[in-house]
């Protein structure tokens, strides 16, 4: 029988599941890192908002790079401290809770280069919401430090259902998640339907969860940009090569501080 409670409510199964692949993903930031920021070597700081179980901070950490990362959710945070203790690595890694929206003032010094992928920004729920973050994304750049956001853009009647199956594995827990994506009929909400499987040596759970990311065409996402305090530098892919501003679909954008 399925339960309600979704992927987030359990920092250890999340942690699971997305943890694979995620050393690949932190070569491709690193890729956008040397392709995108000016910031002077000695003052190389990275920054997560949204970070959950620090999956890419703690790969970034073990390669020797600071890092900082924050979360809405004290669980994840939680999971993200205790993995951080018992880590060895010249670097640091400092994880502290808040909202995207309004975390500025708990950074003591400028980051880099920020980072925000997959789509995460999309919980940010109104244009006014994103430009708040924005605004806070801003304050804590430092001078030449770039901010990469990996967002999927729509077009709007055009679009299908999809699904996406993930897996994970650790130890004798398997995790395994179909997300089925709706996009909006009317307005901007994609609806997202998650059914995650989770095995151990005593039997299966099955979790059920939606929640609802908005969404933005080119059009609008290039709108609210230069609507901000931030400014486009580039687009590129996911390993950190250039690419034009696509019309639909997956790309890192590369925001730095406006002018």
């Amino acid at each position: 029988m399925a339960d309600e409670i979704g992927l987030y409510a359990d920092a250890r199964i999340y942690d699971i599941l997305h943890t694979p692949g995620t050393a690949e993903e932190v070569d491709g930031l690193v890729r956008t890192e040397e392709f995108c920021c000016s910031a002077p070597a000695k003052s190389r700081l990275w920054l997560e908002p949204a970070c959950g179980t620090g999956r890419y901070l703690r790969v970034a950490r073990a390669r020797g790079i600071n890092c900082i990362g924050f979360d809405l959710s004290t669980d994840m945070i939680d999971y993200a401290r205790t993995r951080a203790s018992r880590a060895s690595s010249n670097a640091h890694e400092r994880y502290f809770v808040a909202s995207m929206t309004d975390f500025a003032s708990d950074l003591d010094r400028p980051v880099s280069f920020a980072f925000n992928l997959i789509n995460t920004i999309r919980h940010l729920e109104s244009d006014a919401a994103m430009l708040g973050h924005f605004e806070h994304i801003a304050q804590v750049l430092s001078p030449g430090g770039m901010y990469a956001v990996g967002i999927s853009l729509s077009d709007y009647g055009q679009e299908k259902p999809s699904q996406d199956v993930w897996k994970g594995a650790r130890g004798p827990c398997r995790v395994r998640q179909v997300v089925r994506f709706t996009p909006p009929v009317r307005g901007r909400k994609e609806r997202v339907d998650s059914q995650l499987t989770v095995s151990t040596p005593t039997g299966k759970s099955l979790h059920k969860s939606t929640y609802f990311l908005r969404t933005y065409s080119r059009k609008q996402w290039l709108s609210l940009i230069g609507r901000s305090h931030l400014r486009l530098v580039e687009t590129v892919d996911p390993d950190g090569s250039p690419i034009p501003v696509p019309e639909v679909g997956y790309a890192v954008f590369l925001l730095g501080r406006g002018c």
